[in-house]
């Protein structure tokens, strides 16, 4: 049996062979026929020998027809759909599918090289990642508040049709201050901010993020400002920033939060501090 070098041939994002699939045992609990399985590890960790580094970590997944917008730019901490090149493929993985194999089972088999990931969407998955342990948190009540609405659904709706135009949704709650709020009429403050693709059509995805935009300013409106009074309930929609990926400064990708289609609130009692992501 061969045994694992430092020079091995596999990377962060490669995939495994059917073949490798197979003497692994990680074939998708529920579409086998359709197992895509992709190597999680760093490329650093993957270079290591096995007395150091023993275990390869991969994510198994599957063929997919088609991807799903809130799915695609790692929007969902828990979910994740990619394309790959060279060869069409559409895959989905899911972060619980997470499993590790011994480099002397892998040692035996190279990756698939009829498909790849691009640079861009390699990155991408770096940060899908990296999410799990990292994705923001926001208040408990403002969490409540939000869904007994339904705003968290329409902002769902609002940015599902333009996936691949979308890349981000940023929330600034309050501030970014910890406030306590008590009752409809001590509202939060928030602003939003929708983050569009650059390439390859600006046009097309600046259209895109500000028919999003204007959903989801129509649905705060119609839920919690009181025409009668001219007065906010339970949350105030200050703004719905429209920006490019290359406009967004570095000083707001650390002070803002990442709102994903999945996020889920502060529910611990008391709550713990918010931690900037």
């Amino acid at each position: 049996m061969a045994e694992w070098a430092r020079n091995t041939p596999w990377r962060q994002g490669h995939l495994l062979t059917n073949e490798a699939v197979t003497a692994t045992g990680l074939n998708h609990p529920k579409y086998p026929d359709d197992t895509v399985v992709i190597v999680a590890s760093h490329d650093c960790d993957l270079a290591q020998l096995p007395d150091i580094e023993p275990q390869v970590e991969v994510v198994v997944g599957r063929q997919i027809p088609a991807l799903d917008g809130n799915y695609t730019h790692a929007k969902s901490s828990r979910t994740l759909h990619l394309e790959f090149d060279n060869e069409p493929l559409l895959a989905e993985f899911v972060i619980t599918e997470k499993h590790s194999i011994p480099k002397n089972v892998l040692v035996d088999f190279g990756p698939r090289t009829n498909v790849r990931l691009s640079p861009r969407n390699l990155s991408t998955f770096q940060q899908w990642l990296a999410s799990r342990y990292r994705r923001s948190a926001f208040p408990d009540e403002f969490d409540h508040r939000m869904k007994k609405a339904g705003l968290t659904d329409k902002i769902v709706k609002a940015v599902k049709p333009h996936g691949s135009m979308i890349t981000a949704v940023f929330f600034d709650v309050d501030e970014g201050q910890e406030v306590a709020r008590t009752g409809p009429d001590d509202v939060y403050m928030l602003d939003i901010i929708l983050l569009h693709a650059t390439e390859p059509d600006f046009q097309a995805a600046e259209a895109s993020a500000n028919e999003a935009r204007v959903a989801i300013e129509h649905a705060f409106t119609t839920k919690l400002f009181d025409t009668q009074s001219g007065s906010w309930k339970s949350i105030e929609l200050r703004s719905v920033e429209v920006n490019s990926e290359g406009a967004m400064t570095y000083l707001q990708s650390t002070l803002l939060k990442q709102w994903r289609l999945d996020y889920i609130s502060l529910g611990a009692d008391p709550q713990q501090p918010v931690l900037a992501e």
